[in-house]
């Protein structure tokens, strides 16, 4: 049950982040059919255009992917309340990446839970637009 409903938390929240225009026409993850090999293919369409016309083209790839671990909670929830979000997925957001805990296994052995802090699951629907969400205003600088 958890699935169907972190599915359908992520299709609304996908529909609130394009209407809040936080999704750029430049950037690829948390889109569907919108892939690596999707962007791969229009930076060479684009780099081929510009070369045809005798423009200089350069590309700056960011994969930031790396810092899903590093999300604090708090400033998500903070920047989804000044984006002006609907309230009740900035709740439903409060309460996805409260009280989680992970423990690590080691051959087979189950060490301790521990409170995580910071971080999105990995695995979930929701991750890639909360991440969108988290990092939309370093994807406005760097632009």
């Amino acid at each position: 049950m958890g699935n169907v409903v972190e599915t359908v938390a992520a299709e609304l929240l996908s529909e609130e982040t394009k209407m809040r225009r936080l999704q750029r026409n430049g950037q690829f993850g948390s889109r569907k059919g919108q892939s690596a090999i999707d962007a791969v293919a229009i930076m060479v369409y684009r780099a081929h255009a510009a070369w045809t016309n005798v423009h200089i083209a350069g590309v700056f790839l960011i994969d930031i992917k790396a810092a899903f671990p590093n999300v604090a909670k708090g400033r998500l929830v903070n920047l989804m309340k000044v984006r002006q979000m609907h309230r009740d997925l900035i709740q439903w957001t409060q309460n996805f990446l409260s009280e989680r805990t992970e423990n690590m296994v080691i051959e087979g052995n189950a060490m301790e839970r521990h409170p995580v802090e910071a971080g999105v699951p990995q695995g979930s629907p929701m991750t890639p637009l909360l991440f969108v969400i988290y990092t939309s205003g370093l994807i406005n600088w760097v632009e």
